[in-house]
């Protein structure tokens, strides 16, 4: 599928909390530009999990911006299946080019129920 270097990168805010989609921009080309073969956004370990799906999906898309023919690719970090089903649909409605699928950081399954 994919190859190469492709990082999950932070989310970007100003002084008043909101994104900063100039700055995210110039990160992610910044990087991009290093030689990336992609970019992974909404992280499970950092922000991601704060953001709210329409700040997911602004973030996506400032990626997508970055990335052109490379993969922006979106964390699915979800407490809820149906959630996490509707984060993937709007992902791709928003031109995702993959999801990065992190199990629920609420429920905690067992391998089976993982799979």
């Amino acid at each position: 599928m994919w190859k190469g270097v492709i990082p999950a990168v932070t989310t970007k805010f100003d002084e008043n909390d909101n994104l900063d989609h100039a700055e995210m921009k110039r990160c992610f080309d910044y990087q991009m530009d290093a030689g990336c073969d992609g970019l992974i956004v909404a992280g499970s370990l950092g922000e991601g999990s704060m953001l709210s799906k329409d700040e997911k999906i602004a973030v996506l898309k400032t990626a997508k911006a970055s990335t052109g023919d490379k993969p922006a690719i979106m964390t699915i970090n979800e407490a809820a299946t149906r959630d996490a089903c509707a984060m993937a649909q709007a992902s791709q409605e928003a031109g995702a080019d993959g999801i990065m699928l992190v199990p629920s950081p609420i429920y905690h399954t067992d391998p089976r129920e993982t799979v």
